[in-house]
């Protein structure tokens, strides 16, 4: 009985990321595995975005580009791509992100020894092809593990363990992709992890892009306090599903380091602020840090 390869959807949102896009794209097309697909989902770009993704298209039958109207976020990108994607399994990249050329090799090897539904790759921060730094390698190092749903999804309210993993395209599909604003991908990973069996580590690499300045989640944007709805679905969920207090403590101290980070940034933007928005912004935060406060006693 000859082996089944099965076949890997990988979910490209793009807006214009014209100044990655060439490495990217480079990064995927080079994988050591052939049996996947990329599905590109342009946001309906303005700069040479589309035009980097067909003269990519022309040459690789696996890159498929799709190009949906302008606006809402990653999340609702990748939901518009699922629709196309017929992969037996997901994975996602950022426009700017980097695979090392075995990740999906390695990933999908882990699934034939270990028989897992997700599979989690090496995760380390990229500035560029000079400067690198160690990120997040399976639990505190150890790739060894092998973890149920519902411990990958403890380990992933502190992002002990990380989201850019191998997932089962059917508990995807199952489950779904959150959207209801910027930070909705963080909650849908959770929610994966806890509807997932078992969660094991490759040695494969992915680059999570540093530095970028045009990235979404490095600008202020009234939608960063969609932060802070995660924390607070997430909390909700922990009561619901039977967690302890030690599960609630962890998702609370990211709730007020998210306060903080979102302080921080408002002080080293507010001088581009109007009097009138420095004021709603600042009376925003206030009144979160009013509506958390007994979580932080």
């Amino acid at each position: 009985m000859s082996l089944q390869f099965p076949l890997v959807s990988v979910l490209l949102p793009v807006y214009n990321g014209e100044q990655y896009l060439d490495e990217t794209l480079n990064s995927l097309l080079a994988q050591s595995y052939n049996n996947f697909e990329v599905i590109c989902i342009n946001d309906s770009s303005n700069d040479n975005s589309l035009t980097i993704l067909e003269n990519y298209a022309q040459l690789d039958k696996r890159l498929k580009i799709y190009t949906k109207p302008n606006g809402g976020t990653s999340a609702k990108s990748v939901n518009y791509g699922l629709q196309y994607a017929k992969g037996d399994y997901f994975m996602y990249s950022s426009q700017d992100d980097l695979f090392s050329t075995d990740l999906i090799e390695k990933n999908i090897l882990r699934v034939f020894e270990t028989g897992a539904d997700v599979v989690i790759p090496e995760m380390y921060n990229y500035y560029n092809a000079n400067e690198k730094s160690t990120g997040i390698i399976g639990v505190n190092g150890d790739i060894s593990k092998e973890l149920s749903g519902r411990e990958a999804f403890i380990l992933s309210l502190d992002w002990t363990i990380h989201g850019f993993a191998l997932w089962l395209m059917n508990t995807v599909k199952t489950v779904g992709i959150s959207d209801y604003g910027l930070n909705s991908d963080e909650y849908s990973t959770r929610m994966l992890y806890f509807n997932s069996k078992k969660v094991v580590f490759s040695k494969g690499k992915y680059f999570y892009r540093q530095g970028n300045p045009n990235a979404i989640t490095c600008k202020w944007h009234i939608s960063q306090f969609d932060y802070l709805t995660t924390c607070n679905k997430i909390e909700e969920f922990l009561f619901q599903n039977g967690f302890g207090q030690k599960e609630i403590e962890i998702n609370r101290k990211m709730l007020r380091n998210e306060l903080i980070r979102l302080t921080l940034m408002v002080k080293a933007v507010q001088k581009d602020f109007t009097k009138q928005e420095r004021l709603y912004v600042y009376k925003k935060i206030k009144s979160a840090f009013k509506e958390n406060n007994y979580k932080f006693r």
